[in-house]
């Protein structure tokens, strides 16, 4: 989809903001403080968002909200496992001493993401409502842990049409010690669609 330049500025901007936000919540939750990388954020086709990990059969930690009021829809947070796992060291202080092979254990070990992507994904919420003027009411989050193209998927299957484009944003949360690269999705219905690409100008 191509973008004029103005549309391009707002959604940068929607990263900025979001990022920031991210980060100040994130840095509260740490008690430490938290940098990050130049945030990217652009309309990609549905059919690209596995394109931020290596395939789409990669296991990743997704949080996910459906949202209401004017905007429907879901938005995903999705950490490939070895970033979760560092989240919930930094959180905790704690190493996953179980078998990562062990899908039971994984998801109970990463029960508290669920939470602190919660968090993330309000700051996101909230830089998008005060660009756009939406009202963006956000559900109570489900974490799990499956394939990329999985997790993607579920609005297809809860909508069974969605919009053909897909806000994407990327972050990259760094202190002295760890990295982390936090995906969001903003995947919204067919008319949740128009109604942000009528807000953003396009």
């Amino acid at each position: 989809m191509a973008l004029d330049a103005g549309t391009l500025d707002v959604l940068r901007e929607i990263g900025n903001i979001g990022a920031g936000n991210a980060a100040s919540a994130l840095a509260t939750m740490l008690d430490d403080k938290v940098n990050i990388g130049l945030p990217s954020c652009e309309m990609v086709p549905f059919t690209q968002v596995a394109r931020g990990f290596k395939s789409p059969e990669d296991l990743v930690v997704g949080t996910l909200v459906q949202m209401s009021g004017d905007m429907e829809g879901f938005v995903l947070m999705a950490l490939p496992l070895d970033a979760a796992f560092e989240l919930l060291k930094l959180l905790t202080g704690e190493e996953f001493s179980g078998n990562a092979d062990d899908y039971g254990a994984v998801c109970e070990a990463l029960a508290p993401v669920s939470e602190i992507g919660n968090i993330l994904i309000g700051a996101y919420l909230s830089a998008i409502s005060s660009m756009t003027g939406m009202s963006i009411i956000p559900s109570v989050p489900a974490t799990t842990v499956d394939m990329a193209m999985a997790l993607m998927n579920i609005p297809v299957v809860v909508y069974g049409e969605i919009g053909e484009s897909v806000l994407y944003m990327e972050t990259d949360f760094h202190n002295e010690v760890s990295s982390i690269v936090g995906q969001y999705f903003l995947i919204p219905t067919v008319e949740s669609s128009s109604r942000l690409m009528s807000a953003l100008g396009m």
